[in-house]
């Protein structure tokens, strides 16, 4: 995938670049510290299935969604007062709060337009869709953060929203652009999404107990912002409501990092991590069986050799 990659990366960085040094030094800055591009690589493994191939609509779906992802990224880091994103300061460390925002705003605006040169309502239906369900996840886990009050069903809900949303429009968007007919694209869509979820469950796991200079961030960071995740949800669900009030209150008033070690192990005693893995790793496999709708091809391998990776990842 590596010449078309190179593609998506040029075309990102030309539909960011102004011309006006204040936006062209963030844009710089962002794409010396981007992440993996999993959402783009999904676009373009997808668009590969499909006779049209690796098409220039193929690339500008992989940028749109990368776009939208990262404007997420650069709001989060705001609301959350984060100081670092992948080992580099965060764009709000960097750039202060005010051009951040902005700037994320600029990339939203850049999804719209990008999205309306392609001349396509299938592309507007799923990603209006998809932006809705961005906003509604992070404000349903801003809303939870502020009372601790969440169910695993509620968890769920919401990664599939925050997380697993912008996998799922990636996998059609690519179906969609590489000539797919409408149930394999459907197929894709239910990929990305079990696959969604598992990635983010996976992540969740990694802040608790990842390797924090790996990862490029401290861990322990949710609970420093009061996010309670299925690790944690299923620990608590095992104990007796006075114990869990009182590992509540304690994320409740402000977690200090000795404080983290002593949480950790409350889930692990309880059983929370093996649970979620259990979670994950049913999901991961749901991913893989929606593929069965599609031809046996070095690309689907590909694609359930991914759902592998965001499993096992970290280790």
């Amino acid at each position: 995938m590596s010449a078309e990659f190179d593609r998506f990366r040029e075309q990102y960085k030309q539909t960011l670049t102004s011309g006006l040094f204040v936006i062209d030094r963030v844009v710089s800055y962002l794409c010396r510290s981007h992440g993996k591009g999993l959402r783009p690589v999904l676009a373009l493994l997808c668009a590969r299935l499909g006779d049209n191939g690796v098409s220039d609509s193929a690339i500008k779906a992989a940028v749109i969604v990368e776009l939208l992802h990262e404007a997420t990224l650069v709001h989060d880091d705001v609301v959350d007062e984060s100081a670092q994103r992948r080992g580099f300061p965060s764009l709000s460390s960097r750039f202060k709060n005010k051009v951040s925002v902005l700037f994320g705003d600029y990339m939203l605006a850049s999804v719209l337009s990008e999205t309306l040169e392609a001349r396509d309502l299938k592309w507007l239906d799923i990603l209006a869709e998809t932006s809705r369900r961005l906003a509604k996840g992070e404000l349903v886990q801003a809303a939870r953060a502020r009372k601790l009050d969440m169910d695993e069903t509620d968890y769920l809900t919401m990664i599939g929203d925050k997380t697993a949303a912008l996998f799922n429009a990636s996998c059609r968007l690519g179906g969609l652009t590489g000539g797919l007919a409408d149930p394999q694209i459907a197929a894709l869509g239910i990929y990305g999404e079990n696959l969604g979820i598992a990635f983010q469950i996976k992540d969740d796991m990694l802040d608790l107990f990842g390797n924090g200079a790996r990862l490029g961030k401290p861990t322990g960071g949710d609970l420093k912002e009061r996010k309670l995740t299925l690790p944690l949800l299923s620990a608590l669900s095992k104990v007796n409501k006075r114990e869990a009030r009182r590992i509540k209150a304690r994320i409740k008033r402000g977690v200090k990092r000795p404080e983290i070690k002593m949480i950790t192990n409350f889930i692990q005693d309880n059983g929370g991590d093996v649970y979620a893995t259990e979670v994950m790793n049913k999901h991961a496999s749901e991913a893989v069986r929606a593929l069965e709708a599609l031809p046996e091809t070095p690309i689907r391998t590909k694609l359930e050799e991914l759902g592998e990776f965001v499993v096992k990842r970290g280790k």
